[in-house]
């Protein structure tokens, strides 16, 4: 194989090329240009945020195989907040701090599309200042089901009720075959593809992810991070690319969990998507001391404070108190210049 180490970026990476640098590239090699290709774009600078998480229920009919966090309506518990309980603890994120809100929840065919409204609207109107990203492709989807709108008129109430941007969840691996195992009852990936599609059409900025560590294969990563190249070619809609690696949890999916894996993952990332202005590797998924390294392996964004995160703490993610001092300082500890922004990349 070539040198990655002394070669220039001269043309787009192909599928053979990608898996040969996921599979068989020399890692600090394969470190050296992502590297070099972040600091094109970057600099020194890496990115943080300080926000809150809201999760509004836990109730999902998917009940994905990879999933430690959903439970079924009227099991042990399962809960939904009203829109009162949202407001409370938006306005109390607002007094700690936060600058923007992340609002997900399960897929719960029974909430009207009203519900998404007064929830995004009691966010608003605890801090009109706060940025809202909300919800995933997967619970847009549902609400044009409940509703009979078409996405798009989905995605313009939202914008209308105070939605600023869509977190990237729901796109796990875009391998049938893999969809299968982990997640057999949510969007396809052409549907999950069609809806940021749309959203982008609206023009909504958006995040997209992949979830990693599990039954994949070199050529399923591959081929997921190409499809998205695709996309972001065409609407120029994505922001980041957020690399999730899986955590077992109480799921009876097999992990292939390992440190190595997460900085090729993160190295190919920068390589493979030279359309995506952002590389991000949250703290809360990867841990303070990963980030760093992740962050000379062409990531860019070590993801926000995410305070009250739930989906990765009931699969075991460690839950730490981030202050927004201690995001700084990891940034700083890896040999960068912090940078704070809200999702949209607003410095």
């Amino acid at each position: 194989m070539e040198n990655f180490a002394d070669s220039q970026f001269k043309s787009r990476v192909g599928r053979q090329e990608a898996l040969e640098l996921l599979t068989a590239a020399d890692l600090p090699a394969l470190g050296e240009r992502a590297d070099a290709l972040r600091r094109e774009r970057h600099g020194s600078a890496a990115y943080y945020a300080v926000n809150a998480a809201i999760t509004y229920s836990n109730i999902c009919q998917a009940m994905c195989p990879i999933c430690s966090f959903s439970r079924r309506e009227g099991q042990p518990g399962a809960y939904l907040l009203s829109a009162d309980d949202v407001r409370r603890r938006a306005f109390a994120f607002s007094e700690m701090g936060a600058e923007e809100i992340h609002i997900i929840g399960g897929i719960y065919p029974k909430l009207p599309f009203e519900y998404y409204l007064e929830v995004v609207k009691a966010v608003k109107s605890a801090d009109p200042s706060l940025n809202v990203v909300a919800f995933t492709v997967s619970e847009c989807s549902l609400m044009a089901r409940v509703s009979g709108l078409g996405l798009e008129s989905v995605f313009s109430s939202l914008i209308d009720a105070g939605v600023n941007a869509l977190p990237g969840g729901g796109a796990e691996i875009f391998d049938e075959a893999v969809r299968k195992v982990i997640s057999p009852n949510k969007l396809s990936a052409e549907e999950w593809l069609g809806a940021m599609r749309a959203a982008h059409k609206c023009g909504l900025k958006t995040n997209a992810t992949m979830l990693y560590g599990h039954v994949e294969t070199p050529e399923s990563v591959v081929d997921h991070l190409l499809r998205l190249r695709e996309l972001q070619d065409e609407t120029r809609g994505f922001k980041a690319f957020v690399p999730l690696p899986f955590r077992k949890g109480a799921s009876p999916v097999p992990s292939k969990a390992s440190g190595v894996y997460d900085i090729r993952i993160c190295a190919l990332a920068r390589i493979v998507l030279d359309n995506f202005p952002h590389i991000r590797v949250p703290v809360p998924h990867f841990g303070d001391r990963m980030a760093q390294i992740l962050l000379n392996f062409g990531a860019d964004d070590i993801g926000g404070t995410h305070w009250r995160e739930e989906v990765a703490t009931s699969a075991g993610a460690v839950r730490s108190e981030r202050t927004e001092d201690f995001m700084r300082g990891v940034v700083e500890g890896a040999g960068f210049m912090p940078k704070k922004c809200n999702s949209n990349y607003n410095v």
